[in-house]
């Protein structure tokens, strides 16, 4: 009864301070009174050797009990500082309905946009990138013949050979190709821009657009550098012949723009021939 009267007294005393009752009461004092004991003990660890009746393996039990203690409590928090952090962010999902079938089904933003033949290039074109959109735009054109719409923003511009192979798979497709480019538009991302569908070519008002020729070193024996050497003009030589259809400028002043780095405004390249048409915010009715 003893016992059980301060034990009760105890958890009064917990529910005044800390303001917890009922069972977070009684809770929150079992942890005060286990605090509380480590403390102790680990005070007793530091002048148990001066102590009689107290041997060493007592003292490693105390010291045992509050390092477990502090290790529990430094592992909680640990854990739930991970837990906080790698809280996992994935694609957006949104609502579309299938044409065939007519059911609602929950699809991510990247597929419900590929179904609306609307593809989207915000890196540098690689390998990998460059095989994926391929097959995309190579299933859409055997789907139907509408408009294919590719949004354009990287300023890695990308690998020569991947952007290559997709400029000759937009040239393939029957349908037409509406390239629009925002944000940054630079070197094979251009290019790949200009190589839209004429007329069908635009851009928004403040995007910046950059073009240039490829260029390499080589190095080895004077045969291996000469291949080389010879490998770019030939590349340089093509790609300034689908330009002057593009653009509708000459190879010579194509090959004297574009020897270094040139920049655009989304204006000047308009007068270029790079891009058809400058896209505006819309006005609203009345002003």
């Amino acid at each position: 009864k003893a016992r059980r009267a301060t034990q009760e007294e105890e958890v009064e005393d917990v529910s005044h301070h800390h303001g917890v009752f009922g069972e977070d009461a009684g809770k929150a004092c079992a942890r005060w009174k286990q605090n509380e004991w480590c403390q102790q003990g680990h005070r007793m660890g530091t002048t148990i050797s001066s102590r009689k009746g107290k041997n060493k393996k007592q003292q490693q039990q105390l010291f045992q009990r509050h390092t477990q203690a502090t290790a529990t409590t430094r592992t909680t928090t640990t854990t739930t500082r991970k837990l906080v952090t790698k809280m996992p962010v994935a694609v957006p999902r949104v609502p579309y309905r299938t044409p065939q079938e007519g059911n609602w089904q929950w699809v991510d933003l990247w597929n419900c946009l590929y179904r609306e033949r609307i593809l989207f290039v915000g890196q540098g074109v690689t390998e990998d990138l460059g095989n994926q959109l391929v097959g995309t735009l190579l299933y859409l054109d055997s789907v139907s013949q509408k408009d294919l719409q590719m949004y354009i923003n990287t300023c890695e511009g990308g690998q020569l050979v991947p952007s290559l192979a997709l400029y000759d798979t937009m040239r393939h497709l029957k349908s037409d190709i509406v390239t629009v480019g925002f944000g940054g538009v630079m070197g094979m991302a251009a290019f790949l821009m200009c190589s839209g569908t004429k007329g069908k070519r635009l851009s928004l008002a403040h995007t910046r657009i950059m073009m240039h020729l490829p260029s390499g070193t080589a190095r080895g024996s004077s045969t291996d550098m000469w291949n080389e050497t010879r490998e770019l003009l030939r590349i340089r030589g093509y790609m300034l012949k689908c330009l002057e259809t593009q653009t509708g400028k000459s190879q010579e002043q194509l090959l004297s723009d574009f020897s270094r780095n040139t920049y655009f405004t989304p204006e000047t390249a308009q007068e270029y021939g790079i891009i058809d048409q400058v896209l505006r915010p819309r006005r609203k009715a009345g002003k």
